[in-house]
Order: structure tokens, then sequence, then C-alpha cells
């Protein structure tokens, strides 16, 4: 696929800024527009702007599909424990569906290339 690895970098960099923080640090967002310039001068200004819009729309999906109780993945449920408990939301009947996933606070997050080989 062309421009595949500039994709996942910039995918990869604008994920794992938004996974689990409260905000974007300044590392974060300079890694995010190093990726994003390099992805520019492979596929253009506005084919640049199409893949920001895919992680957006597939961000909020997941987002929703999140709300609806589906099961954490393991990354996701090891990093969320400590506001999962803070919050109170083991306490809600949806977290019932997480229960199978080992809690493993030494979980990295899934990156998009890992998935892809």
């Amino acid at each position: 696929m062309p421009a595949s690895a500039a994709l996942l970098a910039f995918t990869n960099a604008v994920q794992s800024a938004s996974c689990g923080q409260p905000s974007v640090t300044p590392e974060a967002a300079s890694r995010i527009e190093a990726t994003r310039l390099r992805l520019v001068n492979e596929i253009g200004e506005a084919a640049t702007q199409e893949a920001g819009a895919t992680i957006a729309a597939f961000n909020g999906l997941v987002r929703v599909a999140d709300g609806t109780g589906i099961q954490l993945d393991e990354g996701m449920f090891a990093v969320s424990a400590a506001d999962r408990e803070a919050l109170g939301l083991n306490d809600f009947g949806g977290a019932a569906n997480s229960t199978n996933v080992a809690a493993n606070p030494d979980a990295q997050r899934t990156e998009v290339h890992t998935l892809f080989g």
C-alpha cells in the first residue's frame, strides 16, 4: 500500500497520544506533527486530512462501542484499572463483561502496526 509506513506512523502517534491521557503532552504533539508532515510529503495535504478524519471517526466509533459494554482488551483493561476504580466504574453491571481479562499492569497498549504484521 502506498505510504503505508507513514500512515501507520501517523496513526500510532495520534493513537498513542490520545489513549489513556487527559491531554496531549508536548512530546506527543511533536511526534504527531512530525508524522503528519511526513505523510503530507508522501500523499499530500488533502489525503492527510482524510487520514486524520478516518482516525477521528474510528476513535469515535470505538468510544461508542466501549459505551455499549463490550469487553475491554487487555491493554486498556490494564491502563484503566486505577481510573475505573476511582470512578466506581467497576460497580456497574457492564464491568462484568471484562472479568475474563486478567489485569496486567505491565501490559502495553496495542499499536495499530502490530495488528497487521
